[in-house]
């Protein structure tokens, strides 16, 4: 039993690299993608708008999903949905075309998620939320520094191949897999994914400021894994390589952070690794406003911190849902914390890229900035209440 578990264990993590891989290699690859498409900066935003909206739509869907299909389902068809369409997306010819394919990317990607973070917070420790993170902090690494390596020799489409059938065959390893999960009883599945109204759960003490920490934090993660390399290629004249390498360094930093998390949380509280991981965000940001600095390797340092302090922030206020939350309300818990985290992708994010087209990328730190301290008032203000376990 004890091997089959960590099997299984195991294949749930490979699950969260598949979902890492694509996160962003878009961004990653923009400074050339945009040339061979020809269009401009901030068209990168309606690729992020559009991936936001059907994220947004698979996540609110997602219990009603899980009401009708086992985890491990919904887990497989929405790799193979990434896959097929990154396998698609290496052969666009116009921008129309790369719109249309961020769709099934957004489907995928809302639905894996909120049913892989739904099992793990209810079967497992914290230990193990940030080990699952930090396994969709290794995908998120290799997929730009695979686009880094292919942009050496001025290809982005190679990369998008490599990476769509990676994600195929993690699809056929957890298709093979299935035999090693226990099947979610039907009657135990309609009682963790049972309806509960909106107005209801956006009343219960604590879901309205734990959805906007969510909001705010997301927008953080994503400025820098889609707006990193832009930012240094536009304000340091690196490579196209070199930019992308800034995306790889910001989720190597996250990968190992939460895999750090997780060591932690043995001897420290979900709470105490969310206030300095957000905390370590500020200086980070503080760091890159300065700007002071010759040596380029100065600056991937402090890219480092900024991944480095957003390592534990997700996992761990996801974690903390099961002490806030009970276990009927958990699925829409989480759901509409990924749901609301996603608009910080979807809009706020391609927001700040309209502003950064418009004006000057040049703004980019700051932006960072203002946000990581709101985001650090509002978790202080979080940890503070103290939140019933009954809605």
């Amino acid at each position: 039993m004890k091997t089959k578990a960590f099997i299984l264990l195991f294949v749930i993590y490979l699950a969260f690299i598949a979902l890492g891989l694509p996160d962003a290699i878009i961004g990653a690859a923009w400074s050339l993608m945009r040339s061979d498409l020809r269009v401009s900066l901030g068209a990168l935003s309606l690729v992020s708008l559009l991936t936001y909206l059907m994220s947004l739509l698979a996540t609110l869907n997602a219990p009603r999903l899980l009401r009708i299909l086992q985890t491990k389902k919904v887990t497989v068809l929405s790799i193979l949905f990434t896959g097929m369409a990154l396998l698609l997306m290496s052969q666009v010819n116009h921008f129309y075309q790369l719109l249309f394919l961020a769709m099934p990317l957004g489907i995928g990607a809302g639905a894996i998620d909120v049913s892989l973070n739904h099992y793990m917070a209810k079967h497992y420790k914290a230990s193990h939320m940030n080990y699952l993170h930090s396994f969709y902090g290794v995908g998120v690494t290799l997929g730009p520094a695979i686009i880094a390596y292919t942009l050496t020799d001025q290809s982005w489409r190679l990369g998008f191949m490599i990476i769509g059938g990676i994600l195929l065959v993690i699809a056929m390893m957890i298709l093979s897999s299935f035999k090693l999960w226990n099947n979610e009883d039907p009657t135990d599945r309609q009682n963790d994914h049972a309806p509960i109204a909106l107005k209801a759960m956006l009343k219960s003490k604590g879901m309205r400021l734990s959805i906007v920490i969510f909001l705010l934090y997301v927008h953080i993660e994503t400025l820098a894994g889609i707006w990193i390399a832009s930012y240094f290629y536009i304000e340091k004249s690196v490579s196209y390589s070199g930019a992308a390498l800034f995306t790889t360094t910001f989720y190597l930093a996250l990968t190992l952070g939460r895999l750090l998390s997780g060591l932690l949380s043995h001897k420290r509280s979900a709470k105490f690794l969310v206030l300095f991981g957000s905390a370590l965000i500020i200086i980070g940001a503080l760091l890159l406003i300065l700007n002071r600095f010759e040596n380029l390797l100065i600056y991937y340092g402090i890219v480092f911190i900024i991944g480095l302090g957003c390592a534990p922030v997700y996992p761990n206020m996801m974690f903390l849902n099961n002490t806030y939350f009970t276990p009927a309300q958990l699925s829409k818990v989480i759901s509409l914390q990924m749901a609301v985290g996603y608009i910080g992708f979807g809009l706020l994010t391609p927001f700040a890229g309209l502003i950064f087209d418009r004006f000057s990328i040049v703004i980019y730190p700051y932006w960072i900035g203002a946000i990581s301290v709101l985001t650090f008032l509002f978790i202080l203000r979080y940890l503070k209440q103290p939140l019933p376990t009954q809605p």
